[in-house]
């Protein structure tokens, strides 16, 4: 899921490197359940992927998380993403079948360690 950050309105204000700074990189919250099952430690680079793309994010484990669920804050530009993709390359352009709105709620992903070649 995507979430709001304190330093960011949705993709505004990601020119300002004191806020960059502040909110750490752009990150991908996990579990420390999940992250332990697939091998995962903090701080480490990880991928997101699913059938519509990969967007690679730095790790930051945290019990806040869900089991089963993964939160990335902000949209980041792309000049300060660390990969060349940023949390909108996992979303479909598809619109729902009921009032043809977004789909962008509800959104799949895998994540594994950047070298992991699965």
């Amino acid at each position: 899921m995507t979430a709001p950050t304190p330093y960011a309105l949705n993709a505004s204000f990601y020119e300002q490197e004191e806020l960059r700074r502040k909110q750490g990189g752009m990150l991908l919250q996990m579990n420390p359940l999940d992250a332990e099952e697939k091998g995962l430690e903090n701080g480490m680079a990880v991928r997101a992927r699913n059938d519509v793309g990969d967007v690679t994010f730095t790790l930051r484990i945290t019990p806040k998380v869900p089991r089963g669920v993964v939160v990335a804050e902000g949209v980041w530009w792309l000049a300060y993403a660390p990969g060349s993709r940023s949390v909108n390359a996992l979303t479909s352009q598809r619109l729902t079948d009921r009032g043809e709105g977004s789909t962008f709620y509800d959104n799949k992903v895998d994540i594994c360690a950047m070298d992991d070649k699965k």
